[in-house]
């Protein structure tokens, strides 16, 4: 059986229907649909974005349905289950049945009903990757993902760290597959008119950070950070924070304690393609990523970024050549690095044209083309036990 016979029948399951989670399953679901497959969609609206809602309306799925998942372990997620397990009955049969992010992965392989089809899970950050995580909360969630891995048909990881981790754990080497992330082309608008948009004065140098405002994005280490570095000599220098969560109030207590309150802007949600074209300087502190869009996305507007090395940073910055990368949870090399990009504007220059070139390598058709692949190898193979 190969392509050219029929379609394929996909139900997409997310939990997380915003930023990168979602971006990433509607970016595959559109790229299926293109090559002619039928794409179901069950997500959640307690975690959602008018992004996410319109891109979905747009997609015009065979199916789209809401199920109540939380982000955390709740009462209500074998209720969620077993939604899921009806609108597989209802809706199906289905070829590929495809989990994005450890809520939906995990609901969607433990119903025994899915089984019929070949179930994929795309975690987009596992989360025993979490440094966080205290040794009994890591030791729980590394047996859940090597029980649920039994369950799973294939194992998608989306950067080599994230791969090699998942082999670290004991997940089984012949159910993880690598394939990276891609990035749909954007339409950058102009750099003023962003700036006036946001109220952002010409003359100003900025440094941006957008994320959820919550611990794996780490705002936190994003302040303290801020509040480490010297302004150029000819320019005020201000912190563009972009997002929203559960840790705005301590971040915006902590700018105040640190004496920079009056040199941040708080801006609140923004899609990135209309606020990053107001960064001189993109800052991505994570605790822990699988392989982030915000991070591609900032390449590919020519913006010079320093992260934290952590999952997947490595395919979108070559250190020292459009960007710089420094060991995560540590404010003074952030600082640091941060610090040479603010007193050296022919470097952000150079960072901002090496990471035009860069982009190209993030080929949106390739993601969708080799996951495409996979599915239908999974559905030429026998079943994995």
């Amino acid at each position: 059986m190969n392509p050219t016979h029929r379609s394929l029948n996909v139900l997409h399951v997310t939990e997380a229907s915003f930023a990168g989670v979602g971006g990433h399953m509607l970016d595959l679901a559109e790229g299926l649909q293109h090559l002619g497959c039928q794409n179901h969609v069950i997500h959640s609206a307690l975690r959602t974005d008018s992004t996410f809602g319109n891109r979905l309306r747009q997609l015009q799925c065979s199916g789209v349905h809401q199920v109540p998942m939380r982000r955390m372990p709740h009462w209500s997620d074998w209720q969620a289950k077993n939604l899921i397990a009806n609108y597989i009955l209802e809706q199906g049969p289905f070829d590929i049945i495809h989990g994005h992010s450890s809520k939906a992965g995990g609901l969607t392989r433990m119903n025994g009903i899915a089984r019929a089809a070949k179930v994929v899970y795309t975690p987009n950050g596992i989360y025993t990757m979490n440094p966080s995580n205290g040794r009994a909360a890591h030791t729980v969630a590394r047996w859940v993902e090597k029980w649920l891995a039994k369950r799973s048909s294939a194992i998608i990881a989306v950067s080599p760290e994230e791969r090699d981790h998942m082999l670290k754990i004991g997940l089984p080497p012949d159910r993880i597959h690598l394939i990276a992330n891609g990035l749909r082309p954007i339409d950058w608008p102009d750099r003023s008119e962003t700036r006036h948009r946001l109220g952002i004065p010409r003359d100003v140098l900025t440094i941006g950070f957008l994320g959820r405002l919550a611990p794996q994005k780490n705002p936190l280490l994003m302040v303290t950070a801020f509040a480490l570095l010297q302004p150029p000599d000819d320019r005020p220098l201000r912190l563009l924070m972009v997002g929203t969560g559960p840790l705005e109030n301590e971040a915006r207590k902590l700018a105040q304690q640190l004496g920079i309150a009056d040199r941040v802007d708080w801006l609140g949600y923004q899609a990135a393609r209309d606020s990053m074209p107001a960064f001189d300087i993109f800052v991505m502190p994570s605790c822990y990523e699988g392989m982030p869009y915000v991070l591609m996305e900032a390449v590919s507007a020519g913006i010079p970024a320093v992260a934290a090395q952590v999952g997947g940073v490595s395919l979108s910055i070559d250190d020292g050549s459009n960007g710089f990368v420094v060991p995560p949870g540590n404010p003074t090399a952030l600082a640091g690095a941060v610090q040479k990009l603010v007193d050296q504007p022919n470097l952000r220059a150079e960072f901002a044209a090496a990471g035009r070139k860069k982009s190209g390598q993030f080929a949106v058709e390739k993601m969708i083309a080799t996951t495409l692949e996979l599915y239908w190898s999974l559905l030429n193979s026998p079943e994995l036990k």
